[in-house]
Formats: structure tokens, C-alpha cells, sequence
């Protein structure tokens, strides 16, 4: 036991020294690109940021499969608090071996930070953050090869842009290069096929292919592009997901049957879903408060999966008991997905009414007393009653004169 309280100790010391030293250290640049070139000899630098401006050390080193073609200038460094950053080098040194095997290789330069209080003992102990600068070498692929990426830019004027940077990473050029672009629902439906402009890529050399998109005519929601860029009779393929619009859920109205104060109201509000996917764990909190501004009655729906493009009720119910007639204010939250939608009303309340104010939304009231579907019914029937009744009548009168 006496042995676990120990490690429990060192353990919340490690934890605080980790949490206090959170972005004291930072890195630039986070990444640096070559291209081999056979004999290629190249010094690289860096800079590390002392953000907290505070005494540490720092100890470099270098991960990765190809470690051995880097060599630090510097393997230690101090600083005071009045540093606020360094430069640093490290050389490449390119052997042919690589050749061997093509595409990206990544190589890490760590910088590790010691706590200048804190005594080497064999270990590193005392570190309590790495930072780390990445190295990309990209090594041609012995004919024509091609990657590419996709970024997608929505427009004000409902114009979607797709901006596909491509990467000639073989030794031959490239006559010429196309995307073809797939656009999916959420749903898996392919809804359009677009195409960019064309270009030609000398060997090694990166160009960007465009093309646009009218999405006016979609709803919002989740979609799906897959892109294929057609390239000397090869083809390269990526995937983005990408958002048009904003996730949406607005209230239609609210309907209140049967109310007595005193009793429980339910609240049965309709909302439309105008997000192509389903909002998953949605639900609507009512909040009343007093004439002080105090909470007097905060009430919520369980929680809902919405149909995409769809309409949904959502219900929750008040006590309202102890609740006086009179005039509140309040708020009406909807909570769907990361996003919270609130808006203030008002509540007017009398002894068999409840009535909502402040919604865009149409808001139906039924009083106790007010007319449903089964009194609508026997008005219905005693209405056929006495048109049979008088069509009855009238039809006796006719065969008494003739």
C-alpha cells in the first residue's frame, strides 16, 4: 500500500509539471520539403519559441527511418527567461540507398524540454513537453505518378469551388492532367458530376486544377465528393467531405391541448429538420421566470433523432402548480447536434389558456372546451341528419302534388 501511495504521489507530480509547462515550448516551421536529388547536401533551420519566457533546457533528437541523413548542428541548448526565441540548424545529407524506394519518407527533429531546476539523474525524469519539426523527402517514382488533395471553398452566391492542388512525384512529365468530380449525399446518391480545367506538370512540379459547382438548388446538409484526376491514361482518386450551408431545426408550432392551470401542460411543438442528414440527440428546453427574473420552471423533451428534410414533434410537459395567471417572460432553447438555437418568449397565462409569443413559427392554443376531432365529429353527423331530414321533406312534398 505504502509502496502505491509513492507512486501515486509521483505520478500527480509528473501531472503538474506536464500541465505547467502546456505551450511553453513551440516549433517553426512545422515542416520543410525536399525533393531528392542524388548527392543533395542541404542545411535546414528552425526556431524554438520560448512562449512562457522561462528558464529551460533544451535536448534535440532525431526519430524516424531515415534518421541517419540528418545530422544536428546542436544536440543542447539553455535558455533564460529573457530569451524569447532561438535558430537552429541541421544538415541532409541525401545517399542513393533512398532511390530505392519511392514516395514520401518523414523524418522528426524533437526538441525535448528540461526544467532547469529539476537535476539529471541517467534519465530524462525531468521533461515535461516535446515539440517537433517534420522533415517530408519525396523520392520520383520511376515513370509518371501523380497525388493529389481537395479543398472545398462554399461561395456567398451558393457556388461551391473545389481547388485540387496536384503533385507530379514521378521523373517523367506529365502531358496532361483532368478532375472528374462525383458529388454524394450523405445517402450515397449521386446528385453531379463536374469537371475541371485540364493542365500539364513537368516532373516534380505541383499546379492546381479548378472547378465549380452550383449548389443553390441543394439543402443543406452533409456531402461527399469523390475526385478523380485522369492523367496520361492513369487516375488518381480522392475523397472530401465537405458541409453546404448551416445545420438547421426551426419550430413550425406549438400546440397546448386541453390545459387547466394548476395541471400539467403539454407542450407539443412541431420542428422541421432542414439539414439533409438526421440530427442525431436533439431536444427543446423551456425556461419560465418570475417577475424577479428568477427561474420558476425549466422543463425539457427527451431526446430525438430527427429525420433528414423532415418534420418531427417533440414534446414536454410543465406542472404547473402554483403557477398564477399573468404575463412571463421566457426562453425557448433547441439543442442538435454541437449547435444551440434560443430565443426569447413570452407566456401569457390564464386559467384554461396558455399562449406563446415570440416565435417566427405558427403557434396554435386549444383551450379547454375549444372544439377537437370528436365534437367536430357528432357536429358532422347531426349536420347529415338534418340535411336528410329536410331532403326528406321536401321530396314528400313533391309527391303529395304531383
Amino acid at each position: 500500500m505504502r509502496n502505491r501511495n509513492v507512486l501515486f504521489i509521483f505520478a500527480g507530480l509528473f501531472i503538474v509539471l506536464a500541465l505547467q509547462s502546456i505551450c511553453a515550448i513551440g516549433i517553426t516551421p512545422g515542416r520543410t520539403t525536399i525533393n531528392f536529388e542524388k548527392g543533395l547536401s542541404q542545411e535546414v533551420s528552425f526556431s524554438i519559441i520560448n512562449s512562457e519566457h522561462k528558464d529551460m533546457s533544451v535536448v534535440f533528437m532525431v526519430k524516424g527511418e531515415f534518421a541517419d541523413i540528418v545530422t544536428l548542428n546542436q544536440a543542447y541548448a539553455e535558455f533564460s527567461s529573457s530569451e524569447e526565441s532561438k535558430s537552429f540548424t541541421y544538415t541532409v545529407n541525401l545517399h542513393p540507398s533512398l532511390t530505392s524506394k519511392p514516395g514520401k519518407h518523414e523524418v522528426e527533429i524533437v526538441a525535448l524540454e528540461m526544467p532547469k531546476d529539476i537535476k539529471e539523474k541517467g534519465a530524462l525524469v525531468g521533461a515535461t513537453m516535446a515539440v517537433a519539426t517534420q522533415l517530408h523527402i519525396y523520392v520520383p517514382y520511376p515513370s509518371k505518378y501523380l497525388e493529389a488533395e481537395v479543398h472545398v471553398l462554399e461561395g456567398e452566391d451558393g457556388r461551391t469551388t473545389f481547388f485540387i492542388p496536384v503533385f507530379s512525384r514521378g521523373k517523367v512529365d506529365i502531358v496532361n492532367a483532368q478532375a472528374t468530380i462525383d458529388i454524394y449525399t450523405s445517402l450515397n446518391e449521386k446528385i453531379a458530376t463536374i469537371e475541371s480545367d485540364s493542365e500539364s506538370l513537368a516532373s516534380l512540379e505541383k499546379k492546381e486544377l479548378v472547378a465549380e459547382w452550383d449548389a443553390n438548388v441543394n439543402p443543406a446538409g452533409k456531402y461527399r465528393a469523390v475526385v478523380s484526376v485522369f492523367y496520361d491514361n492513369k487516375v488518381a482518386v480522392v475523397e472530401k467531405e465537405f458541409d453546404l450551408g448551416e445545420m438547421s431545426l426551426e419550430i413550425k408550432e406549438i400546440i397546448i391541448k386541453d390545459f387547466e392551470l394548476g395541471g400539467i401542460a403539454k407542450f407539443n411543438t412541431l420542428v422541421e429538420n432542414k439539414w439533409s442528414s438526421e440530427l442525431k440527440n436533439a431536444f427543446l428546453n423551456i425556461i419560465v421566470y418570475n417577475d424577479e427574473g428568477e427561474i420558476m420552471a425549466d422543463f425539457k423533451s427527451p431526446l430525438y433523432d430527427l429525420a433528414p428534410l423532415g418534420k418531427s414533434e417533440m414534446v414536454c410537459y410543465w406542472d404547473t402548480a402554483g403557477v398564477k395567471k399573468g404575463t412571463y417572460e421566457g426562453k425557448l432553447i433547441l439543442k442538435f447536434g454541437e449547435k444551440t438555437k434560443e430565443r426569447n418568449i413570452e407566456m401569457k397565462i390564464t386559467e384554461n389558456n396558455i399562449e406563446v409569443i415570440g416565435l417566427t413559427g405558427h403557434v396554435v392554443v386549444n383551450k379547454k372546451g375549444k372544439l377537437n376531432v370528436n365534437n367536430l365529429l357528432i357536429i358532422l353527423v347531426v349536420f347529415l341528419i338534418l340535411v336528410n331530414i329536410v331532403w326528406f321533406v321536401v321530396v314528400k312534398k313533391l309527391i303529395k302534388k304531383k
